[in-house]
């Protein structure tokens, strides 16, 4: 007798490709494909906050070698030119952050171009902040040891000013574009969810 018995067919051998067929319908069930508009608004939402995260990165690097050599140095002589070169840094970054935003790969989407102009807005807001910070550490007398912190401390709250004006209000747009910024756990913290 034959390996395959009944005139050659498997027995089995329709059950098991309708329980594949089961099991491939099972598989898909629940989960759905984003629409354009939702991939969109992911790709936006990835690349606009990955960008922020990154400004926010190089700002906070140079403001901290910047602190970190104000307190290594203890100069009261030279703790303000320090500051104001940290700030002058700082601002070229920011410069060249600006430059970026014209060039952002967003899709095309009906908020894309609001949305880039609300960045190059927060953008030059930032540069602003860090121009007036830059005065004020331009004007401080000599920075003693003993008032290094109350220097950088406020030299500190000039620099949050200058990352919180980049975040764009992402709750003003399509509803879908703001559920893409919530869902995506890299946009805490660099934009404002209303």
């Amino acid at each position: 007798m034959s390996r395959l018995g009944n005139g050659g067919h498997r027995r089995g051998a329709p059950l098991v490709v309708l329980a594949l067929v089961g099991v491939a319908l099972a598989a898909g069930c629940g989960a759905r494909k984003p629409t354009t508009s939702e991939a969109a608004a992911a790709e936006t939402a990835e690349t606009v906050c990955a960008t922020l995260r990154r400004w926010n990165n190089d700002l906070t690097e140079v403001f901290n070698a910047t602190s970190q050599q104000i307190t290594d140095d203890d100069d009261p002589d030279t703790a303000g030119d320090v500051l104001v070169d940290g700030f002058d840094e700082m601002i070229e970054l920011a410069t060249d952050h600006r430059d970026e935003v014209d060039g952002l790969d967003l899709p095309a989407a009906g908020w894309r171009d609001d949305l880039i102009a609300e960045l190059a807005a927060g953008a030059d807001e930032s540069i602003a902040v860090l121009q007036d910070e830059r005065g004020e550490a331009a004007d401080l007398p000599p920075i003693e040891v003993d008032d290094q912190g109350g220097a950088v401390g406020g030299a500190s709250v000039g620099l949050e000013r200058a990352t919180a004006v980049l975040e764009p209000s992402v709750g003003a747009y399509d509803p879908v574009l703001g559920a893409a910024f919530a869902a995506d756990e890299g946009c805490e913290h660099v934009v404002q969810p209303f």
